[in-house]
């Protein structure tokens, strides 16, 4: 028996307020039993199902939940939202421009860094070599000063013997003394120590003798002198005998003076004795006695050794 199903169109009218919401979910689907007339044409083997009981369960109406629920849809589009997506899309592009320009940033500060280094170390080297290049000027500049002072003393030379100063006449090979001299201090000396007796001189001849070699008879100024001339001296003869310096008493004034002039004023006499006749001084050479207090006075046409004296010649230094 082929089964019938009959459709029905059910409709639903709510009778509440048009802003209530009715909610329909029991819906039940019984058979029903046609009544016992109809029974006869179901032995046809026909067969129908009936819905009539359809119930409906009607939720609570509520304004401020309608409204809840409506604003949580509604609230996805607000100012605020659009504001905060904005924001969002301007942080990323923030981003993406930042951290290129940091990158770019940071290899510049590296190569900026590295030139700094550079430049450092290049103005560690030049300030190396201005100091190098100022103790050379000033090698230069004391050498010229040097050399200046070499030519004044040279000048002041009637007979400059450039051989005997500067072998090979070679500026870096000249000497402050000429061979056989001295040099104390800032002076030159030259001890004549002649054998025999016809190479001794007067005073006078002795004066002459230093002059010819650029030089005067010895002048003592300090006691340090003193005791250079006295370590450089030596016995000869008898006691009476030494080496001519450059003092005698003054025909006028009966005053002992230099021969350059100036007077007396550092004495290392040995003993006095007043003969009118001794007028000259000797520096003498004693075999018993080491003392400083060497000078003597004696006749000035006695013939002795002597001592010449120059200044030595401040060359400029080689080094």
């Amino acid at each position: 028996m082929a089964e019938e199903l009959n459709y029905v169109t059910v409709k639903f009218a709510s009778h509440s307020t048009p802003n209530d919401t009715v909610i329909y979910e029991d819906v039940r689907n019984e058979l029903e039993q046609w009544p016992q007339q109809h029974h006869a044409e179901e032995k046809c083997g026909d067969e129908e199902e009936i819905y009539d009981d359809v119930r409906s369960k009607e939720l609570p109406c509520s304004v401020s939940h309608i409204l809840q629920e409506n604003l949580s849809k509604i609230s996805l589009h607000t100012p605020a939202t659009l504001a905060a997506y904005v924001l969002s899309v301007l942080c990323v592009i923030i981003i993406s421009v930042i951290i290129p320009l940091t990158l770019h940033m940071n290899s510049i500060l590296a190569e900026q860094h590295r030139r700094n280094i550079n430049l450092t170390a290049q103005t560690e080297y030049m300030r190396a070599e201005l100091e190098q290049m100022s103790e050379q000027a000033q090698n230069l500049s004391r050498e010229r000063d040097q050399l200046n002072r070499a030519m004044g003393q040279v000048i002041q030379l009637d007979n400059f013997p450039v051989v005997d100063y500067c072998p090979q006449k070679v500026l870096s090979l000249c000497k402050p003394c000429r061979n056989g001299w001295l040099q104390f201090g800032s002076k030159c000396y030259l001890f004549v120590h002649y054998t025999y007796y016809a190479h001794w001189k007067t005073w006078e001849g002795s004066v002459n003798d230093c002059r010819q070699l650029n030089a005067r008879l010895l002048l003592i100024e300090s006691q340090e002198e003193q005791e250079f001339v006295t370590n450089h001296t030596a016995y000869y003869n008898d006691d009476k005998h030494g080496y001519w310096i450059g003092l005698t008493k003054d025909a006028i004034t009966e005053n002992w003076k230099w021969n350059d002039g100036r007077d007396l004023t550092l004495a290392f006499w040995e003993k006095e004795i007043y003969y009118y006749e001794n007028r000259c001084a000797l520096t003498t050479k004693s075999l018993t006695s080491k003392s400083l207090h060497n000078w003597s006075k004696a006749k000035c046409d006695m013939r002795n050794r002597y001592i010449c004296q120059t200044h030595a010649i401040t060359w400029p230094d080689p080094h």
